[in-house]
């Protein structure tokens, strides 16, 4: 009896560990606000929350793998695509732009590179037909696998499409 209170305070004492470790992050009232060209390496594997450097800038020159300026087209887009992308999505822009750095990856890996902007485009609409706000990351590896799976683009688009639209019955 002892040991199972021992091992219940041990679990719990590691759940609120992690709760509190979990920060929330507000987003940026002003989209200049978050925009700072950071000068230290762009090697970085992922972008943190501690992290100076626009999402979108980052995330352009993840594409690129070179430094990229502010105002170059592809940050642009990618930004435009953050931007339309926060009433679908539950997590930050940071979060989106570290997920799709990742997604990118993987699909890259397969054969399969995707521009990052149009990517996100393409699950804000698959967003869009649940009609309700989604988890980007799953929705991710949703894509991912199918895509890794064999299906063709604009086929794992569909499927996903019509896989989300049925949340709207259960509302």
């Amino acid at each position: 009896m002892r040991s199972g209170r021992l091992r219940t305070a041990v679990i719990l004492a590691g759940v609120c560990a992690l709760v509190a470790s979990c920060g929330e992050e507000r987003r940026s009232a002003e989209q200049d606000d978050a925009i700072e060209v950071d000068a230290r390496n762009k090697a970085d594997v992922w972008l943190r929350a501690t992290d100076h450097t626009e999402p979108a800038l980052w995330l352009a020159q993840r594409e690129a793998g070179a430094a990229v300026h502010e105002r170059d087209a592809a940050v642009e887009r990618i930004r435009s695509a953050l931007l339309s992308a926060r009433a679908h999505f539950l997590e930050t822009d940071r979060m989106l732009a570290n997920r799709t750095a990742q997604i990118g990856q993987m699909l890259a890996a397969d054969g399969h590179a995707e521009d990052f902007a149009q990517l996100i485009n393409a699950l804000v609409e698959v967003a869009a037909a649940a009609g309700q706000k989604q988890t980007y990351g799953e929705l991710c590896q949703h894509y991912y696998n199918l895509r890794h799976s064999g299906a063709a683009r604009d086929d794992a688009l569909r499927m996903l499409a019509a896989r989300y639209r049925t949340q709207k019955q259960f509302r």
